[in-house]
């Protein structure tokens, strides 16, 4: 095939491309319509059919085209057609770093999205409460400066508050681009099933319990004074709450407060995927 030849099959992906995109907007309006119906226009976020589209490409991946421009360019036609479902502005943690915050946002919201940036946690989930439509990106420190995932859950009073909804980067690689750790909360989703990772705010008197590894259990932040311990914890979905207060108690580390305050699609580790297809050659 020549030169000129290979150029024109391009051009001829191109325009198929496209058209593609267009008939994938079109069912978008379709979905907006059935929706209008049912009267469930708020709850658009599906963060496991995003996760499942995005681990369904993967497995099909192959060629040149690097894994994170796949992922970039879905991210993109995702959030713009959620957009159009239902206007929305995504709610930044100013306190985290302002390029990589950036960056990570741009990633996975796309140009078309609005950013408004917040002076800190409280401050996000405050406007994502607010707005009830909104989405809210709140970094990961392993010391947190306030426990903010306090606004998050049930509320005394009866109501609840935003929740975790993913947790970002979704594809796990070294050296990637947009790696800040950090998760995106929402004051309403469509999910309907049990998340594979289920997030609580856990709060002790003492100590965090040295043997949370064991149950597969990650410590996505906490937040110490002198009154004791506040932990954002991240469960794996097979252990029910009372499972979970049962292995607390167990270790002799009952702790004042368990609440549940979201959960999300389990990030899916590249380099595991790599290491374990290099030990089955191998």
């Amino acid at each position: 095939m020549s030169l000129s030849q290979v150029r024109d099959k391009l051009d001829e992906v191109d325009d198929k491309l496209h058209a593609l995109l267009m008939e994938r907007a079109d069912l978008i309006e379709h979905i907006v319509a059935a929706k209008a119906e049912q009267g469930s226009m708020h709850a658009v976020f599906r963060p496991s059919r995003e996760a499942d589209i995005m681990r369904r490409l993967v497995e099909n991946h192959r060629g040149v085209l690097p894994i994170m421009s796949l992922e970039h360019i879905w991210r993109e036609i995702i959030s713009s057609l959620t957009n159009a479902q239902t206007t929305y502005r995504v709610h930044l943690d100013g306190s985290a770093d302002r390029l990589a915050m950036s960056e990570l946002t741009r990633f996975y919201f796309g140009y078309a999205i609005e950013q408004q940036r917040e002076i800190d946690p409280s401050a996000v989930l405050a406007a994502v409460d607010y707005s009830q439509v909104d989405l809210g990106v709140i970094g990961l420190e392993e010391r947190a400066e306030t426990p903010w995932w306090r606004g998050m859950g049930a509320r005394d009073d009866g109501t609840n508050g935003p929740s975790i909804i993913a947790r970002l980067p979704f594809l796990v690689v070294q050296d990637r681009p947009a790696d800040l750790p950090a998760v995106v909360v929402a004051a309403q989703t469509a999910e309907t099933e049990k998340p594979d990772i289920c997030v609580y705010d856990v709060r002790w008197t003492g100590a965090i319990p040295g043997s949370l590894m064991h149950k597969g259990i990650e410590v996505l932040s906490f937040y110490r004074s002198f009154e004791g311990v506040d932990a954002l914890l991240a469960v794996p979905g097979n252990i029910s709450e009372q499972e979970l207060a049962t292995f607390f108690e167990a270790a002799e580390a009952a702790p004042d407060k368990l609440r549940y305050v979201g959960g999300y699609p389990a990030p899916l580790d590249l380099d595991d995927e790599f290491d374990s297809e290099a030990d089955a050659v191998g």
